[in-house]
């Protein structure tokens, strides 16, 4: 069983990945995805920090997102580890791909996204799967796609949750997150990928929100749960510092409760604040939690599926 990540290049997306690349966190069977978004250092540096300790990670050649995949000259460059044997070579489906796009150095694995049933039907008829061969296919969890493919596929969830404008996080605080390994293993999947508790949708500058939420997945036997921790005070956009203490003060009283397994260090890291006082910026409270999800499933793999099953 492998599961794939998927990442959207940011600030603090590519600083998570590079602290748990350093700290040797992920076993080999957990390989995370990125797609790059912006032409900034971190890239580079995340992607030297994997392939410096031969852990295997994903790229996506042609971002679909933002503005980066436009951008001429890089001043970040990452191109020069694309024949690293660990890297595995990505490439998004779209209307515009050609045969050519697909194919890779000998020796060097690739991964394939085809997020629509048209665009995989063509590449299908054109026989690009078969003569290119991609190591790894990602395609949603649709029935007519699986009757479509008689190969072994990696499931591409996206299992966010946002709430609409009559509504926020506090109308749902815990709820179920994901028990993608069992429906792979069901039908046969290599593995899964999600878009982890960020989402897909991208939006190159944010947006503001009335509550400070703190997103943590836990484990309920074998069924990944998220909790959300939300600030008391949702009136307006404003105190974000003041917002970010009582929720995490939340997150402070329950965390003591929860199995060692939740515990993470990400995790009681940003429980630690509460006793400290401290707002370190919203910033670093997306990093930690993303790496608290990927230091919890490190620890479920570990446990469940060894990295040479």
């Amino acid at each position: 069983m492998i599961y794939f990540p998927y990442f959207r290049g940011r600030q603090f997306d590519l600083q998570a990945l590079k602290a748990i690349a350093q700290d040797q966190t992920l076993p080999a069977n957990i390989i995370p995805i990125i797609e790059p978004v912006r032409d900034i250092k971190a890239l580079p540096q995340t992607i030297a920090a994997f392939l410096a300790h031969n852990h295997p990670l994903v790229v996506i050649t042609n971002p679909t997102v933002s503005d980066y995949g436009l951008t001429q000259q890089k001043l970040h460059d990452w191109t020069s580890w694309q024949h690293h044997p660990q890297l595995i070579l990505g490439h998004v489906l779209t209307p515009t791909t050609t045969a050519a796009d697909l194919m890779a150095p000998a020796g060097q694995r690739t991964l394939l996204i085809a997020r629509q049933y048209d665009e995989l039907t063509a590449a299908q008829h054109a026989h690009w799967l078969t003569t290119t061969q991609p190591d790894y296919l990602l395609v949603p969890p649709e029935a007519r796609i699986r009757q479509l493919l008689d190969r072994p596929q990696i499931s591409l969830y996206d299992h966010a949750w946002f709430p609409d404008k009559d509504q926020t996080y506090a109308n749902l605080t815990d709820g179920f997150f994901s028990d993608d390994w069992q429906l792979a293993a069901l039908r046969g999947y290599q593995g899964f990928s999600d878009y982890t508790i960020g989402g897909s949708h991208y939006s190159e500058h944010g947006y503001p929100a009335r509550a400070v939420t703190l997103h943590v997945t836990y484990f309920v036997h074998d069924q990944l749960r998220i909790h959300r921790f939300v600030s008391d005070d949702r009136a307006d956009f404003k105190h974000p510092k003041e917002k970010f203490f009582q929720a995490v003060a939340k997150l402070a009283a329950w965390l003591p409760a929860q199995p060692e397994q939740t515990q993470t260090p990400a995790l009681q890291q940003l429980a630690a604040y509460h006793d400290q006082h401290h707002f370190p910026g919203l910033g670093v409270v997306k990093r930690l939690s993303l790496m608290h999800h990927l230091e919890l499933m490190a620890r479920y793999f570990r446990d469940h599926y060894p990295e040479n099953s």
